[in-house]
């Protein structure tokens, strides 16, 4: 909500022409997801209700400026959220943060319990760490073999990344919205 409000000031000082909205899908359906974005919409625009996901709305703000605004959810397979994504994009192999569905059963034998959120997330962090990092990446672990090293790890390691997985074809196709 504090995002779209800022965003409708934005929209009354600049040109804005389009907008997106990227949120996690996470355990819900994409129409509850909807449910989320419309009501905060509602609160902040004059607009219409979005209907689906990788379409565009017209949206007014207080002054009259208007813009477009799609929305994406990002997920695998209909849940989960960036890890998933990247978890199921992966290009290398993965030997040390594939172990962690062993220990995994581990914990839930013990009678602990991982969502898989946080599964995912730890995969994503493992697979980073020990299944992409050189012998001289490993010296500066922390920025450039973790996620708080993402914008690097982006920029400089796009080959652990499977960038024509059949899992990113929604996300492209909302990119191309804003070509």
């Amino acid at each position: 909500m504090t995002t779209l409000k800022a965003l409708e000031a934005d929209l009354q000082k600049r040109d804005i022409e389009k907008i997106g909205i990227i949120l996690d899908i996470d355990n819900y359906s994409e129409p509850e997801r909807l449910e989320l974005v419309n009501k905060c919409i509602k609160e902040v625009f004059e607009s219409e209700t979005l209907l689906s996901t990788k379409q565009f709305i017209d949206i007014c703000a207080d002054n009259g400026t208007n813009a477009k605004l799609a929305c994406y959810f990002t997920n695998a397979e209909g849940k989960g959220e960036l890890e998933t994504l990247l978890k199921a994009i992966k290009a290398r192999e993965s030997p040390h943060a594939d172990c962690l569905n062993s220990w995994k059963t581990c914990i839930e034998s013990q009678g602990k319990q991982i969502n898989q959120k946080g599964f995912d997330k730890f995969w994503v962090s493992i697979y980073l760490r020990y299944d992409t990092c050189s012998d001289k990446e490993e010296k500066q672990a922390g920025r450039k073999c973790s996620m708080s090293g993402f914008d690097y790890v982006m920029e400089q390691k796009k080959d652990i990344w499977d960038w024509n997985n059949p899992a990113l074809d929604d996300l492209k196709e909302f990119f191309k919205l804003f070509c």
